[in-house]
């Protein structure tokens, strides 16, 4: 059956074919083999859709193509809504001897080959890094079409809520190009447009199954699909249509909630400008004339639901906006309250239904603990004027002056006189990694033993579960900071493409902090620690649904 369907797969006898069967090839097949591959192209089939023994050959014929040429049952990379960012990590995979996340970016639509003639090319440098099993694999590739992300389902009426006696209508819905296109019972016939040019709001909802809302100019659309996988992929399929170029989000995480607003009112002088503001679990973003600025922490958060307007302060300066409609406004805002797990002020809390009940849209960061002041104003800092800034963290400070900060974060960590130049950045980057260094219990001596066997673990799944256990048995405070950390270099490595720092280029150099070592198995651990981030530091038993 897949050699009728030669446009799909590939077929090579073991006997007729023999030529073809070089050890690079065989060791990548026994590397990835059914297994593997199938958690990537299909981790979970419906039961009705498997097959058996029994099935005829159409049936086979059909779910090959719904399972490779449809990617109907495939896991989609973490990076899978950013295709620069996407890209971007093909290029640092290829290095290593990860083929399984290789394949996981190629089977969720990173290029092999680039479409710029200027950008390097990822045989090339697999084939540089001597990694030979990465060749093999991007050589079979280089020419796979990747299927395109399934449509959305959309339920419910545009417009107002239908009333009590209403039957809920069932809509269906995909997007093409900067269209939004739905119709009753797929009726291509009777087909409405929804300009995605006018959207102005798009947020995730409680719901089951789990939804996300489309606001526009003049109608509003819930929208649902049959897996939360194939939900969060339509979701953020739209905001990279809805938001400007080279707004992803993933600097929070991936976004909660967006929606475009009219700054009101700027600490630093007064502005009346459109803008969109971003909320995800790693905090918010605001959006304003190509420029990004990244509201961390919050200290205060307050909605005027009469005028729509929200006001968000940080340790640096206060911002209000005004929203499109209450509606946006009030939704945004009580996720916002959701992720940082307040109430509004004057409202009973939002109940929260069992773990049992609905699944997780998006985890929510649950680490107790509290990070030092000290720590968390350079973390601030290098978030809010360093990302951009090449070389970040592997350039010096000026000695003397990191010195003198250092005293002066230890002394008073809010009125510390750090500068937002090029400079600046590379003292209060020196000086984090000092702080860090000075924290000689952040990870104790006497458990680095225990923190080198899990790092030298094969099975990334089992690798993954010692790496949580050490977080566990951490001290709180120890825990809550390194959540910080990892959090932030996180955000770092997503503009490598500007500052030169990756994920490995960061833990290279922030090895001897943590560890005073330059072991290439923890160089591999931090790595992970900074790509998973969320994954590792979420406590899953405490996960609900916002």
């Amino acid at each position: 059956m897949h050699r009728s369907l030669g446009h799909i797969s590939k077929v090579k006898s073991l006997t007729m074919d023999n030529k073809v069967w070089s050890e690079a090839l065989i060791q990548l097949f026994i590397s990835l083999g059914n297994r593997v591959a199938n958690q990537i192209w299909a981790p979970v089939v419906p039961a009705t859709e498997q097959l058996s023994p029994d099935s005829l050959d159409d049936e086979r014929s059909r779910f090959i193509q719904d399972k490779y040429s449809r990617g109907r049952y495939r896991r989609l990379h973490a990076l899978a809504y950013s295709p620069d960012l996407m890209n971007q990590r093909l290029l640092e995979a290829v290095y290593g001897p990860d083929v399984e996340e290789t394949l996981s970016l190629i089977c969720s639509g990173a290029k092999v080959t680039p479409t710029d003639p200027l950008s390097p090319a990822p045989l090339q440098l697999a084939e540089r890094a001597g990694q030979s099993l990465q060749v093999q694999l991007l050589r079979l590739n280089e020419f796979t079409e990747v299927p395109p992300p399934h449509p959305v389902t959309v339920n419910g009426r545009t417009g107002s809520t239908p009333s009590c006696e209403e039957e809920e209508e069932e809509l269906h819905g995909k997007l093409e190009d900067e269209r939004f296109l739905f119709s009753l019972e797929n009726n291509s016939a009777a087909c409405d447009v929804l300009d995605l040019r006018e959207v102005h709001s798009v947020h995730l909802q409680d719901g089951n199954p789990p939804q996300f809302q489309i606001h526009s100019l003049n109608q509003t659309l819930t929208c649902a699909a049959d897996s939360t996988e194939d939900l969060l992929s339509q979701f953020h399929q739209l905001l990279t249509v809805i938001l400007p170029a080279g707004v992803t989000g993933a600097e929070v995480g991936g976004p909660l909630a967006v929606s475009k607003v009219c700054v009101v009112e700027m600490s630093v002088g007064t502005s009346q400008s459109d803008a969109w503001i971003l909320l995800g679990v790693g905090g918010v973003i605001l959006h304003q004339s190509n420029n990004n600025l990244y509201l961390q922490p919050i200290t205060r958060h307050e909605m005027d639901s009469s005028e729509n307007i929200l006001t968000l302060d940080t340790k640096d300066r206060s911002v209000t906006f005004r929203f499109e409609d209450t509606l946006s406004c009030t939704s945004w805002f009580h996720l916002l309250c959701s992720v940082l797990k307040t109430q509004p002020a004057n409202q009973s809390p939002v109940p929260v239904p069992a773990a049992n009940q609905r699944a997780s849209l998006y985890p929510v960061m649950s680490v107790k603990g509290h990070v030092p002041p000290a720590i968390e104003r350079c973390i601030s800092h290098v978030t809010n004027y360093g990302l951009k800034v090449e070389g970040v963290y592997r350039r010096c400070g000026l000695t003397n002056k990191v010195n003198r900060l250092v005293e002066a974060l230890m002394t008073s960590p809010s009125s510390a006189p750090l500068e937002s130049d090029e400079q600046g950045v590379l003292d209060a980057a020196a000086v984090l990694k000092r702080l860090v260094r000075q924290r000689e219990g952040l990870i104790p001596e006497n458990a680095r033993e225990a923190w080198l066997k899990a790092a030298v673990i094969s099975d990334e799944s089992s690798r993954f579960v010692s790496y949580k256990r050490l977080l566990h048995d951490l001290p709180h405070d120890n825990r809550a900071t390194l959540n910080a950390l990892f959090a932030h270099l996180y955000m770092v490595q997503l503009y490598s493409q500007i500052n030169r720092m990756s994920a490995q280029n960061l833990a290279l150099v922030l090895i001897p902090t943590l560890f005073q070592t330059l072991n290439q198995d923890l160089v591999r651990l931090l790595r992970e620690f900074i790509i998973h981030q969320t994954l590792l530091f979420t406590v899953e038993d405490q996960i609900t649904f916002l």
